[in-house]
């Protein structure tokens, strides 16, 4: 019988090989996007600066921030998620954009030139702001303070590891893409999709693999993280349509502050919180749900513009 008090005791069946393998693909996946980037695309949000602002306000402060409010109130209210699972959520706010936001934002006839530039921002700034989000946000949450002490984070090694996951392979997509732009528009639709296939194998597998666990734990956590999205797609189209942005950014925005790299956040809780398994399943769960309502979501724009 599973118990909800024994949550940081499960163990997701990811074998090293495997956590090896999740980073290669997210690395795929962030050369893939960056072979889409061109410096017109730069001195285009230099030009009209507003959308990308609105956007790394929203995914590098507003977010977690919310989410942390969200956390307080239920602290305030008395039904607080055990702290694992809220420094699990914590964890994925504090993420930058994932980088299947593009291929939604193309998909809901949103303005894509946007969304890559913000994952691309996002994914540049994540080596400082996910560490610092996650220590500042998680170090004030009132029910996980003692869970905050016992991981004795520390910053320079958290933002190495960030570093050489998210920016290698950036700046390499980002070199070939202004030098060689032929090649890299080839190379572009095949890096995106063998990317977005083995992620979904990835998560198919790691679901597979750990379906018992899911099927024990998913009544535990499965509401939080369809909460949390939903506030965080709110999030983005409420910025976007208070500061009045074309309808095509609106939806940009939506779906860019909807669709996180929980894969970054699963491969930070194996390397930094293995004792935390609430963390961990927080990650996995967003990673299978996010691509549920991204998709979901785009699919309806699409069908209805």
């Amino acid at each position: 019988m599973l118990l909800l008090s024994d949550i940081d005791q499960l163990e997701l069946a990811f074998s090293p090989s495997t956590q090896l393998l999740l980073k290669l693909v997210l690395g795929l996946i962030i050369f893939g996007v960056a072979l889409d980037l061109r410096g017109q695309d730069f001195l285009r949000l230099l030009q009209q600066p507003r959308p990308i602002v609105l956007g790394l306000l929203g995914q590098l402060f507003f977010l977690p921030a919310l989410s942390f409010v969200f956390l307080c109130a239920t602290w305030a209210l008395n039904i607080a998620p055990l702290p694992s699972i809220a420094l699990g959520m914590l964890l994925v706010a504090a993420c930058p954009g994932g980088n299947m936001s593009n291929f939604f934002t193309h998909l809901a006839k949103g303005d894509t030139a946007l969304s890559v530039s913000l994952s691309a921002c996002t994914t540049l700034l994540a080596a400082v702001s996910t560490p610092l989000n996650f220590m500042f946000w998680g170090s004030r949450l009132p029910f996980a303070q003692e869970q905050m002490k016992t991981l004795s984070l520390d910053f320079l090694p958290l933002f190495v590891d960030v570093s050489l996951m998210m920016g290698f392979p950036l700046l390499l997509g980002l070199i070939i893409a202004n030098y060689r732009p032929n090649l890299a528009r080839r190379m572009s639709t095949v890096f995106r999709w063998i990317s977005i296939v083995f992620f979904g194998l990835l998560v198919v597998l790691a679901f597979i693999s750990n379906i018992q666990i899911f099927l024990g734990y998913i009544g535990a956590v499965i509401f939080l993280v369809i909460l949390q999205n939903a506030l965080a797609l709110g999030l983005g189209l409420g910025l976007a349509k208070g500061f009045s942005l074309p309808w095509t950014q609106q939806k940009t925005l939506c779906i860019e502050l909807g669709i996180q790299n929980s894969g970054l956040g699963l491969v930070l809780c194996f390397q930094y919180f293995s004792g935390m398994g609430g963390m961990a399943l927080i990650a996995a769960c967003w990673g299978i749900w996010h691509i549920i309502s991204g998709l979901g979501l785009a699919f309806y724009w699409s069908k209805n513009e």
